[in-house]
């Protein structure tokens, strides 16, 4: 190669770390020997463990040198720049390239080859000596720099051991409450010791009403009062909503900060970390929002922990919310019981004792309350008032409501001798009592016991069923619509002779519309022959024959509807 003509590069190259050692006279002769390579940003010059017969001294640019170590982390080990030399030590030592060179700029090297090398070593001692001292000071730069990164990594280490612990010790802590309250607690306790935070809060997320909600103390008797957040407003709200994670360094310079919080209580938030809490399958059921890092800003490696944290906290929270839920059920089922006694208190507790008449009575709620009814109301010496009836609706609703109807009749009953006028009565007061969407079918009737004839209203009510004689039995239909609906109805009545050996047959339709587990009704023609067939029992065994019959169709079907049955049989000979 001919002399280097730019003045500025051959006086770099001249003055470069090693060459400065030359004479002018050995320095131009080494001129002529110097090849030129230029090279791109991020193009490898050397590649580790390859073979080169070049050494390379820098005129323009800087380079890296990298080692790649066994996790295939890539090491920096050096930054060169303009006046440095590398390649120098497989020459001398013969063997393959030790680590890997890369253009951090556009480069400008001049290489020379390993024979020209080993002659200048030769020739020249300073330049040798030079070689040993920046040798030598590499390999203390390298030494210097193994023991930091040790250093550091164990320091690393050590904080991933502290974090795997205190979180070993978060589950444990997790693991020794079901309090929801308590929990909450513990988890923003722990979540804050393990990333050095000030404050936080521990948000829970309520899908049925899309919000966020946490429950503070608030004073010294232990009283808490719950904070509710919409979900997608304020910071948490959009991580509840999306799944980020958002991790603020400044807060007073993010737009999404509200400092309003900071300007009431005089406190001053610095950072935010704030990350959704999520199940082992990714679902998001509450949020973590932590402030103000104690030493710097929260880290990658806090992101992760909270993370890992994040399931077993989920995990405790969900554990929670179910003994929490079972707790109400039980209170539930418990306060059901109880109002299922109060409501079979309601019922007559025995049927009544008439010479002449023998009656049967049984009320099978197919939950824990009914909302099915029957009553018998002696109303003097001669009459006996008799209803069966059933309202909308299951359950709790509907046994309230049929208390309520329960004693409507009762007040009714002792207003008018007229059965259809009662039914009206009863009508206009449960449409000024109850809303649009509640309504109730009754049939109310009154035995006279000295006429032997039944007077009845049906409003829109299970037809009973009188079987006399050996006719199929007669339903009793005569009345109006269904209560508490319209107002201003009228409903009429119907007067009915019992002669001895009659059976009289009230239900609702839990008995005739009972399902098999083919999805088959009991039906109303197979309820006639069987009250037909009953004829000739007594009203307590008439009873039992259908209740038999009902439970053989379900066929272990468990009931859908409330089953009400009142029997009336008048006695052969009375």
């Amino acid at each position: 190669m001919t002399p280097i003509p730019d003045p500025l590069l051959r006086t770099r190259l001249r003055y470069n770390v090693l060459l400065e050692t030359l004479s002018d006279d050995e320095f131009r002769d080494l001129e002529t020997q110097l090849i030129e390579h230029r090279y791109t940003a991020d193009q490898v010059i050397i590649e580790d463990e390859g073979y080169g017969d070049e050494v390379f001294f820098l005129a323009e640019g800087r380079i890296r040198i990298l080692k790649r170590t066994q996790t295939g982390e890539e090491q920096l080990l050096a930054l060169l720049h303009p006046g440095d030399c590398f390649g120098e030590l497989e020459l001398i030592a013969g063997r393959p390239r030790s680590a890997r060179v890369v253009a951090v700029e556009p480069c400008l090297t001049y290489a020379l080859k390993k024979p020209d090398f080993d002659q200048l070593l030769f020739r020249s001692r300073p330049l040798t000596l030079r070689l040993m001292q920046v040798l030598s000071i590499r390999l203390r730069a390298l030494n210097n720099h193994f023991v930091f990164e040790t250093t550091r990594r164990r320091e690393l280490y050590r904080q991933e051991v502290q974090k795997l612990e205190q979180l070993i010790e978060a589950a444990k802590r997790l693991n020794s409450t079901l309090n929801l309250d308590e929990l909450l607690d513990i988890i923003l306790d722990m979540a804050l010791e393990i990333v050095n935070g000030d404050r936080g809060t521990v948000y829970v997320l309520d899908e049925g009403k899309n919000e966020l909600w946490t429950r503070i103390a608030k004073g010294l008797d232990g009283g808490r009062i719950t904070i509710r957040l919409a979900l997608g407003k304020g910071i948490a709200g959009y991580v509840a909503a999306t799944g980020d994670t958002i991790n603020i360094p400044d807060a007073y310079l993010d737009p999404r900060f509200n400092p309003e919080y900071d300007r009431q209580t005089g406190y001053r938030t610095r950072s935010i970390l704030c990350m959704p809490m999520k199940t082992n399958n990714g679902k998001v059921i509450g949020v973590f929002q932590l402030l103000n890092k104690q030493k710097g800003e929260f880290t990658e490696s806090d992101v992760a922990i909270i993370n890992a944290l994040s399931i077993h906290a989920a995990l405790a929270i969900e554990n929670a919310r179910l003994v929490e839920q079972e707790k109400q059920k039980i209170r539930i089922e418990r306060d059901l019981l109880a109002a299922r006694d109060v409501q079979m208190s309601l019922l007559p507790a025995f049927p009544p004792k008439i010479p002449g008449y023998d009656f049967a009575a049984v009320a099978l709620p197919a939950r824990e309350v009914a909302g099915d009814l029957y009553d018998f109301i002696r109303l003097d010496h001669q009459r006996l008032a008799l209803t069966v009836g059933d309202v909308s609706g299951k359950g709790l609703p509907a046994a309230l409501l049929m208390a309520h109807m329960q004693g409507a009749v009762r007040d009714v009953a002792r207003e008018t001798d007229n059965v259809g006028e009662c039914v009206t009565r009863l009508n206009h007061r449960l449409v000024e009592s109850t809303s649009p969407e509640k309504f109730a079918t009754l049939v109310y009737g009154v035995l006279d016991i000295h006429t032997h004839c039944f007077r009845y209203s049906n409003a829109g009510h299970n037809p009973p069923m009188l079987a006399t004689g050996t006719q199929p039995p007669r339903l009793l239909e005569t009345g109006g619509t269904l209560l508490g609906i319209v107002d201003g109805l009228t409903f009429a009545e119907e007067s009915v002779p019992l002669v001895p050996g009659d059976l009289l047959v009230l239900y609702t339709d839990g008995i005739s519309e009972a399902m098999n587990a083919r999805q088959e009704q009991f039906g109303d023609d197979r309820l006639s022959a069987l009250v037909r067939d009953c004829r000739t029992l007594s009203a307590s065994l008439a009873k039992d024959r259908i209740l038999a019959a009902i439970e053989a169709h379900q066929a272990g079907q468990p009931a859908a509807d409330d089953i009400t049955l009142v029997v009336v049989k008048r006695l052969a000979g009375a």
